[in-house]
C-alpha cells in the first residue's frame, strides 16, 4: 500500500509539470502571409507581429470597419431603399435591386455572410448620404474610437483604391474595438443565414472557412475573409480559450491554402504561449529624477515563460518587450510631484527584467496546483495509513 501511494505521488507530480509545459507551441516562422499578427483584444497587447506596420490592401476586411460604424451609428430596424450605385457595385454581392426596401440589419448580414459590396454601398449611402461622405466619417471614428494611425479608407467594401490602405496591427485594433459590441460579435459569428429579398432567395454561407466549419477550429469566435487581386488573400480570425481572446490578422498571402495554414498556426501560438496580469494602480515609478504613478491597473499579456523586458523612458512611457525585444504593450504614467512616494517597483531608464510581474506570476501559477495536489495527497495518504491500521 506504501509503495502504491508513493506511486500515486510520483504520478501526480511528473503529470503536473507536464501539464504545465506540454501547451508550449513554438513561434510560427516563415509565413507565406506578408504581414501578420496577433493581439490580446482585452489588453491590445501584441502576442506575434510580422510586418504589422506595412501599409496594405485590405480588401473585404474593410466590412469590419463599415459594420462597426453602422451599429454605433444607425439603427439596425431602419428600411434602408437601394439606390442604382448600390445595385450597379461589382465585385461580390447579394444581387440587390434598385428601388426595393431592405432592413440594415439584413444588410449587414448580407455585408459580413457573403461579403456583399453592393449591401456596403447601401449601408454608407443610407448611414451618412453618400459613399463619399461615409469615408471621410469611417476614417475619423477609425482614429478616435480604435486608435488607428495607418488607415485610410476610400469605400466601405474594399475595391481596391490608390489611397485604400491599412496594416495588419491596425485591422486588429478595429477588430478587437468591435468585438466589444455584441451585435457586432453576432454578425462576426455567423454561419449562415436563410437570405430573401426580390433579386435572390437563398441560404447565404460565411465565407470564413473556419468560423463556417469547413476547417475545424473550436476556438474560433469569428472572421472575415477578403481578396482581390491587389491584395491577395486577407483573413481577420477571432478566438478564444479559458485564458484569452485573441485576434489574428494574416495578409497578402498567394492562396486560401496558405492563408488558412498561417491563421492556425498562429492561433495555436497566441492561445497556447501566454497568461494575463497585471500591474495594480498607483505602482510608482521612477526615471531618473521623476518619479511617475500608474492612475489605473495596467492589464497586460505576457509570455507564459516569464521571459519579458521593461523599459520606461523620460515622458513616463512604460513599454514592455518580448525575449526578441518586439513590443508588446506600452502605457503612459502620470508624473508624481512629491519626490518623496515611495516606489512599490522601480524601473531602469534603459530596460530591467520583469522579475516580480513575470517570473514570479508562472511559478506561483504552476506552484499552486501543485501545492493542492500534495495537500489533497497528504489526505488520502493518512486516510490509507490509518485504514491499515485498523485492518492489522
Amino acid at each position: 500500500m506504501k509503495k502504491w501511494f508513493i506511486v500515486l505521488i510520483f504520478f501526480c507530480f511528473s503529470t503536473s509539470i507536464v501539464s504545465a509545459q506540454e501547451n508550449n507551441v513554438k513561434k510560427p516562422k516563415d509565413l507565406f502571409s506578408d504581414s501578420a499578427i496577433i493581439i490580446d483584444s482585452k489588453t491590445k497587447s501584441v502576442l506575434y507581429s510580422e510586418n504589422s506596420n506595412k501599409r496594405m490592401n485590405p480588401a473585404s476586411i474593410t466590412k469590419i470597419a463599415t459594420a462597426i460604424y453602422a451599429i454605433e451609428h444607425a439603427n439596425l430596424n431602419d428600411q434602408v431603399e437601394i439606390s442604382e450605385k448600390a445595385s450597379n457595385t461589382e465585385g461580390s454581392t447579394v444581387y440587390l435591386e434598385a428601388g426595393e426596401k431592405v432592413s440594415l440589419k439584413q444588410l449587414l448580414q448580407g455585408l459580413m455572410v457573403n461579403s456583399g459590396n453592393d449591401a456596403a454601398v447601401a449601408i454608407a449611402e443610407h448611414t451618412e448620404g453618400s459613399v463619399q461622405q461615409f469615408a471621410n466619417k469611417l476614417n475619423v471614428y477609425l482614429k478616435e474610437e480604435a486608435g488607428v494611425e495607418n488607415t485610410h479608407f476610400e469605400n466601405p467594401h474594399g475595391l481596391y483604391g490608390e489611397n485604400h490602405y491599412t496594416t495588419a496591427y491596425d485591422m486588429a485594433l478595429i477588430t478587437s474595438y468591435a468585438l466589444k459590441n455584441k451585435q457586432f460579435q453576432e454578425l462576426f459569428s455567423l454561419k449562415s443565414i436563410d437570405w430573401s429579398t426580390e433579386g435572390w432567395n437563398t441560404t447565404l454561407y460565411n465565407h470564413h472557412k473556419m468560423v463556417k466549419g469547413e476547417l475545424l477550429y473550436p476556438e474560433v469566435t469569428g472572421g472575415k475573409n477578403g481578396f482581390i487581386n491587389e491584395s491577395q488573400h486577407t483573413l481577420v480570425t477571432s478566438a478564444e480559450n479559458e485564458d484569452l481572446s485573441i485576434v489574428v490578422v494574416t495578409m497578402k498571402a498567394q492562396s486560401k491554402r496558405a492563408i488558412y495554414s498561417d491563421t492556425t498556426k498562429l492561433l495555436d501560438y497566441g492561445l497556447s504561449n501566454f497568461i494575463r496580469s497585471y500591474i495594480p494602480k498607483e505602482t510608482a515609478f521612477q526615471y531618473e529624477d521623476t518619479s511617475f504613478l500608474l492612475k489605473e491597473n495596467f492589464q497586460y499579456t505576457q509570455p507564459a515563460n516569464g521571459k519579458f523586458t521593461e523599459a520606461l523612458d523620460r515622458n513616463g512611457v512604460l513599454t514592455l518587450y518580448n525575449e526578441d525585444k518586439e513590443k508588446i504593450v506600452s502605457t503612459k504614467l502620470n508624473p508624481v510631484m512629491n519626490s518623496s512616494v515611495k516606489h512599490k517597483n522601480a524601473v531602469a531608464s534603459t530596460e530591467s527584467t520583469g522579475v516580480f510581474y513575470g517570473d514570479e506570476l508562472r511559478q506561483q501559477t504552476l506552484f499552486y496546483p501543485l501545492f493542492i495536489y500534495m495537500i489533497l495527497l497528504f489526505i488520502v495518504g493518512i486516510s490509507i495509513f490509518r485504514k491499515g491500521s485498523v485492518n492489522k
